[in-house]
């Protein structure tokens, strides 16, 4: 990967950074912030998909050619866009309880790490898995439970979209994407399965709320720390079976799925202590 694309993925990282300070500084409107973020994946998809530009060629503006498209390319940027959009709010919506955000990327760190090791994928992002990693470490010493500091939009939505950009890529230049799904699992089916129950009841999807699985497990009395120690263990089983996909895709990510739905029922039904 070009050195000018790590540095222009930086750059919208840090729009989407300084938007975030501000809306946790002054809050700002739900559709400002996702015509940022749209804008900012959008114009990422667009640099990284070589079917829609084949090359980032600043001097002469050679962008999209929109007559010279298949259907595919057409209907696959707009998936791209939409997943990497969805893993960008994914963090903020889940960033509820003491720890969380940071465990996730913890292990979605270690995943990429283990896969560049193996050289499945570029070198460049063993280097950047370990920053990730390291970041995640330093930060989780003041944000584990009982947190003295908090992530935040300004903290969850740069992880979510550097996330939402390593998962991309590697469906774009690689098709190497089964293990980054089953790693975020936990997240994809929590956040998904919550918003799909608040659009039945047709609240508002952007407003705050507690409804998420692990949450009715801490209004229950359950403390952070608990919560927090069951998510760890689903996680490192869904590290290994990340690795095992490598070996059996459909099986793993069926198996992950599962997991994933028994823990949420856990959450869901287990009785006050």
């Amino acid at each position: 990967m070009y050195n000018i694309t790590w540095l222009i993925i930086f750059g919208f990282c840090l729009i989407l950074y300084a938007i975030s300070f501000l809306d946790d500084l002054k809050s700002i409107n739900s559709k400002i912030r996702l015509i940022f973020q749209f804008f900012c994946v959008a114009s990422s998809v667009l640099m990284i998909n070589e079917n829609i530009l084949n090359e980032l060629q600043l001097e002469k503006l050679e962008f999209l050619y929109i007559y010279q498209l298949s259907l595919y390319d057409i209907l696959f940027f707009f998936f791209a866009v939409i997943l990497w959009v969805w893993i960008t709010n994914l963090f903020n919506f889940m960033d509820g309880m003491d720890g969380i955000s940071v465990v996730q990327v913890s292990f979605f760190s270690l995943c990429t790490n283990f896969l560049a090791i193996l050289g499945l994928i570029e070198i460049n992002f063993l280097y950047f898995s370990l920053i990730l990693l390291s970041i995640s470490i330093a930060y989780y010493s003041v944000n584990k439970p009982p947190a003295k500091i908090f992530l935040g939009d300004v903290g969850s939505i740069p992880f979510g979209f550097l996330i939402g950009f390593i998962i991309v890529y590697h469906m774009i230049k690689s098709e190497l994407i089964i293990p980054f799904l089953i790693i975020i699992m936990y997240y994809l089916l929590d956040s998904s399965l919550t918003l799909f129950g608040r659009m039945l009841k047709k609240e508002n999807i952007f407003k705050a709320h507690s409804n998420h699985f692990y949450q009715k497990l801490i209004r229950k009395g359950y403390s952070h720390k608990y919560v927090l120690a069951k998510i760890i263990i689903l996680n490192s089983i869904l590290l290994f079976i990340s690795m095992l996909s490598l070996i059996l895709p459909i099986f793993s990510l069926l198996s992950s799925i599962t997991i994933t739905m028994i823990f949420l029922y856990f959450f869901d039904s287990k009785e006050k202590p």
